[in-house]
Order: C-alpha cells, then structure tokens, then sequence
C-alpha cells in the first residue's frame, strides 16, 4: 500500500509541477498550446477555454472561469470526486476498477460534454 500511495504521490506532484510551469510560462511568455480542432475548422471544441478557465481559478476568479468554459466548470466537482475515489480504491486496495456510480458520472459527463460542444458551436 505504501507503494502504491508513493506513486500516486510522484504522479501528482509530478502533474501539479508541470500545470505550475505551463501557468508559469503563459503569465511569463503569453503563448500557449493551440486547440488543433479550432485551428483546423474554426469551430470551438467541448474543451476550448480550459486554459483561460484554470488561469481565472488560480486567480480565484470564479465567473470568468465559468465564462472561459461553463460544462468543465460545472462538472469539475464530479470529475474531481470520482478521481479522489478511484485514487482511494487504488491506494488501498490495488484495483483499478471503475465503480458503477463512477463509470456512470464518467458517461455523463462524456455526454454532457459532447452536446455542450455542439451546442457552444450552434449559439
């Protein structure tokens, strides 16, 4: 167990460090990735604005971090709630196994996600 609670500790650290940089970077630079789906057809992407919507949050700017992306701003709660589980059941008990109430809020929020990019592209 301590084992597996030591990776997932590296891992994290390890992502938390990189999303500081990349935050690091745009403040410092200004230049971020491009979303490839925008730049080949003009349209937004469900995940178009995450950037800008994680920036507001640092700043703790939390209306134009709605603004930036309203689905992912929404659903972050239970994105972040089904992570915590699956990390807990991974810790302790060795599985990687989805829930049924995970892998049912996994196919919403998919769900969600996918006609919030129709829809987004439509308004």
């Amino acid at each position: 167990m301590e084992n597996r609670l030591r990776r997932v500790c590296l891992g994290a650290g390890g992502l938390l460090l990189c999303g500081l940089a990349y935050a690091l970077w745009l403040r410092v630079v200004g230049l971020g990735i491009p979303c490839i789906f925008h730049t080949l057809t003009g349209l937004d992407c469900p995940s178009c604005g995450v950037t800008r919507m994680c920036m507001a949050l640092l700043r703790l700017d939390f209306k134009a971090a709605f603004h930036c992306n309203a689905a992912i701003f929404c659903l972050l709660p239970l994105g972040i709630a089904v992570a915590a589980r699956q990390t807990y059941v991974y810790v302790r008990y060795g599985r990687m196994q989805l829930e049924r109430w995970a892998m049912v809020s996994v196919v919403l929020m998919i769900v969600v996600l996918l006609v919030f990019g129709v829809v987004r592209n439509l308004v």
